[in-house]
């Protein structure tokens, strides 16, 4: 229920306020379980993601805004799964990949912290081994403005306009053999769109 007036919500302000425009809506799949991965440049990044997309999402986000008060209950009332961002974690894995077996949708943020376009990072491949793993394609997001509606530090929004852009989905197949150079190739593929 709270994920559906936070979606609704966000829906509302960002087209009518920050002129949300999404292309690309028919690259994501009419059924079926799948990982979408976004670029992360904001705080409102996972509202203009939920925002973007029909089906239900289940985030996977850092373990540390659980504790805050008003975001961690948020995080939690929808359903979103808490990551370390050290190490991997058994429990995640097979919960993330219970919610794709399930046919749900998992949300990704692949830098793992929100970063700046210009910034030297190497991109997790947490998304690609799940999408790997669960037999499930991977569906890249760029979204463009956020970071100018919100910039990181900012207190208030600026009046400016949000684009998404949804890419081509990205076959990821377990009969491949699951390598470190597999890996390699599919995060390379998916970053490529995303920024």
């Amino acid at each position: 229920m709270l994920y559906i007036i936070i979606k609704n919500f966000s829906l509302i302000i960002f087209k009518l306020i920050f002129r949300l425009k999404i292309i690309g809506s028919e690259n994501i799949p009419k059924t079926g379980p799948f990982v979408i991965v976004a670029n992360h440049s904001s705080l409102l990044d996972g509202f203009v993601l939920v925002s973007s997309v029909k089906s239900k999402v289940t985030f996977m986000s850092a373990a540390y805004l659980f504790k805050m008060p008003f975001v961690g209950n948020v995080l939690r009332g929808v359903g979103a799964i808490p990551v370390q961002g050290k190490g991997s974690d058994i429990k995640l894995i097979k919960k993330a990949i219970k919610v794709l077996q399930s046919g749900g949708v998992l949300g990704i943020f692949p830098e793992g912290r929100i970063t700046k376009e210009e910034d030297d990072f190497s991109a997790k491949a947490g998304a690609a081994y799940l999408a790997i793993k669960a037999d499930v394609p991977i569906i890249p997001m760029a979204i463009k403005g956020a970071n100018k509606v919100l910039p990181l530090g900012a207190k208030f929004p600026k009046l400016k306009k949000i684009e998404v852009k949804i890419g081509k989905p990205i076959s990821c197949s377990k009969k491949i053999k699951l390598n470190k150079k597999i890996l390699e190739d599919t995060v390379n593929s998916y970053m490529k769109e995303i920024y």
